[in-house]
C-alpha cells in the first residue's frame, strides 16, 4: 500500500525557513539571518504554468557589513540548498529555482 503524504505550501514555507536559517547561521556564522519572501514563495507554487521559471526572493539580514565575495557565495549556497531541500520536503509539487533574489536589510 502506498501512502501519500502531502504537506501544505504553508508548512512547506515554514520548515523551508527554518532549514535555510539553520545552513547559513552555520555556514557563515549567527550575524546572519534569512527569511524568504512568503508572496513570492506562495504565488510561484499557486500559479503553476509548465514553462514558468521560478524565482525567489530572499532577505538577508547580517549584524556586520558584508562583501561582495562572501555575498555571491551565500547566494549560490542559499540556491543550492533551496533546490534540495524542496526536493526532500515536497517532491510531489517540486519545481526548481533557477535564480535568487537577495535583499540585504
Amino acid at each position: 500500500m502506498i501512502m501519500n503524504y502531502s504537506i501544505s505550501l504553508n508548512k512547506v514555507y515554514i520548515l523551508l525557513n527554518k532549514v535555510l536559517n539553520t545552513l547559513v547561521k552555520k555556514k557563515y556564522g549567527s550575524h546572519y539571518s534569512i527569511r524568504l519572501d512568503s508572496l513570492c514563495f506562495m504565488s510561484n507554487r499557486k500559479n503553476v504554468f509548465h514553462t514558468h521559471t521560478c524565482y525567489e526572493k530572499i532577505i538577508l539580514k547580517s549584524l556586520k557589513p558584508i562583501n561582495i565575495k562572501e555575498l555571491n557565495q551565500i547566494n549560490k549556497f542559499l540556491l543550492f540548498n533551496l533546490n534540495s531541500a524542496l526536493m526532500c520536503i515536497d517532491n510531489d509539487n517540486y519545481m526548481e529555482v533557477v535564480e535568487i533574489d537577495l535583499i540585504i536589510v
